[in-house]
């Protein structure tokens, strides 16, 4: 885990989840964006149109939380009911060219709880995502803190066995390695 990363994180406190979900989520959330990486080409209502610095080739929309639910209400299918968890995705990437939404969820945890069980739910999530946007491929990604790797290892079997891309937001190369799987998926 990176220093600056671990020091920012220790100083909030022990724990993490139902009180302090908010207090170390949005922390954790703050540490692993994106931001710093793109570059805005426009801003719209509830999007923006941008360009990871590395490749000005490849142009996505960027949103977060319920904005995706906003900003693409003309492709969604309207008789699909929406599902507990699928609401507010974390930090998502559309390409309207490949027609693929990249949907960034990311948990952070440091003593144990029921979080391991959330990390379970990616297929339905999937499934829901795509039924509710029919006319694009969805990938959901997870963006974990370190202790998932010590205290979830059978769901993260499970996760390699679907298929489902994990990537470490405690790595120093966090950033770069997620910049470089959504721009060369295929």
């Amino acid at each position: 885990m990176s220093t600056q990363i671990q020091n920012k994180i220790l100083t909030k406190g022990q724990g993490a989840g139902g009180a302090n979900t908010n207090k170390h989520g949005l922390n954790y959330e703050e540490l692993t964006d994106l931001q710093d990486n793109i570059v805005i080409i426009e801003k719209l209502r509830f999007a923006c149109k941008i360009y990871f610095k590395d490749n000005k080739d490849i142009v996505y929309f960027r949103t977060m939380q319920s904005q995706l639910f906003k900003f693409k209400t003309d492709c969604i299918d309207i008789n699909v009911k929406k599902g507990h968890g699928c609401k507010k995705p974390d930090e998502c990437y559309i390409n309207e060219k490949s027609k693929i939404i990249f949907i960034i969820e990311k948990k952070f945890q440091q003593v144990g709880g029921s979080v391991c069980e959330k990390i379970q739910t990616s297929e339905f999530k999937l499934w829901q995502y795509n039924r509710t946007f029919p006319n694009y491929k969805v990938v959901y990604i997870y963006c974990l803190s370190d202790w998932f790797k010590y205290n979830c290892q059978a769901e993260l079997e499970y996760l390699k066995y679907k298929n489902v891309p994990v990537f470490w937001g405690n790595n120093l190369q966090y950033k770069t390695n997620i910049i470089n799987f959504i721009n060369n998926y295929k």
